[in-house]
């Protein structure tokens, strides 16, 4: 007869596994609306509904679940770029769709901007490990695009930190400020099914303002 038998019913908490995913979603989320130094782990642990311990064996402290939920995030966007670069096509398509596919997926998680723009206010161990992993090979991927359309005489000479910059907050900023959006032109303004929409015209609009 077997008697460990485990009961039946919803394990308890010390005997959940650590959901992995969920996790690391809620804890960007709050990394992104609290700031590194405002979010602890026993509210992260509270607010998934696992035991605190779970965390730590999994993540190992706040920096490993940070750095982790990091990795999750900007590794998704940086994949996503990546994934739609098709380096066969003309050059200022190739520009667009850079464009495009990051606009679209900020707008679906806007947490990255709200991240980056409390990591990128001070100098730091959490803002290195941002832009050497994730922001500056993107931007070293790209920038040699830049410099072969301003040759090629196909867009005007804007300094790439400007292009950087109405890129990055130009096309999230409306979704990773949905409260103010929202308030100043409605909720459908910010509504998910826009995305795909706004993504397409945001990079007309930035590849039309480049041109000469």
């Amino acid at each position: 007869m077997v008697t460990n038998a485990r009961p039946r019913g919803r394990p308890r908490k010390d005997e959940e596994p650590a959901p992995a995913e969920e996790a690391l979603e809620a804890a960007l989320h709050s990394f992104a609306t609290h700031g590194f130094n405002g979010v602890s782990v026993r509210t992260l642990s509270r607010e998934l509904g696992v035991s605190h311990n779970l965390l730590h064996q999994r993540f190992g402290s706040k920096e490993g679940i940070w750095r982790a939920a990091v990795d999750h995030g900007f590794g998704g966007i940086v994949a996503a770029i990546l994934a739609a670069d098709d380096e066969s096509v003309p050059p200022l398509e190739r520009l667009h769709a850079f464009v495009r596919t990051f606009v679209r997926f900020s707008a679906e998680h806007p947490e990255l901007l709200r991240l980056i723009n409390i990591e990128g206010s001070q100098p730091g161990e959490r803002l290195d490990y941002i832009t050497e992993k994730f922001i500056a090979p993107v931007i070293a991927r790209f920038l040699p695009l830049r410099d072969e359309l301003l040759e090629r005489g196909e867009i005007r000479p804007v300094p790439p930190e400007m292009i950087y910059y109405i890129i990055t907050s130009g096309g999230g900023a409306m979704f990773a400020s949905r409260e103010l959006t929202e308030r100043l032109f409605g909720e459908t303004s910010v509504s998910a099914t826009r995305s795909d929409e706004y993504a397409e015209s945001f990079a007309d609009f930035l590849i039309d303002a480049l041109r000469p």
